[in-house]
């Protein structure tokens, strides 16, 4: 009779089921490239949900908006992979939380961090200064900085 063979230290059983999870999890939703910039560096991988609502999920889910990783993926294998998920690089991620959902590879317009900064520095009035605010210098910076910020999303 032939022993079942298996991993002698318990936490190299758990490592690669986890990793057996993730790798299913991107097969299941699109295949281990990020599906907005095309990037295949499998340590850049993550699933992104789609409509956003990440947080609101693993809350839901863990009772902890923090937890996720292999804890996400597991769940969904176990709830047969729904929709609503893809694979995307942790840059693609990154650049659509912070862009309102538009990843920069996306967008016609793209600001550096430097303009962006100069942009609001020209906002500054000072703590307790509201009266700067009404004047029509800081008005127009105002305007401009929302539009600069607007184009680029």
């Amino acid at each position: 009779m032939q022993k079942k063979k298996g991993f002698v230290n318990n936490a190299v059983g758990m490592q690669h089921r986890n990793l057996r999870d993730r790798i299913e999890a991107f097969k299941q939703y699109g295949g281990p490239m990020c599906a907005c910039c095309g990037e295949d560096e499998f340590t850049f991988l993550s699933l992104d949900h789609i409509e956003g609502g990440g947080n609101t999920e693993r809350a839901k889910f863990f009772g902890n908006r923090y937890q996720g990783g292999h804890h996400i993926y597991r769940r969904l294998r176990l709830e047969g992979y729904p929709t609503g998920y893809q694979v995307l690089c942790m840059n693609c991620q990154v650049s659509r939380r912070d862009n309102g959902g538009v990843c920069a590879h996306k967008k016609e317009i793209t600001l550096s961090g430097d303009e962006l900064l100069n942009e609001f520095d020209k906002l500054r009035v000072g703590w307790g200064n509201t009266e700067a605010t009404q004047c029509e210098e800081y008005k127009i910076a105002s305007t401009n900085l929302m539009r600069k910020l607007k184009l680029a999303n």
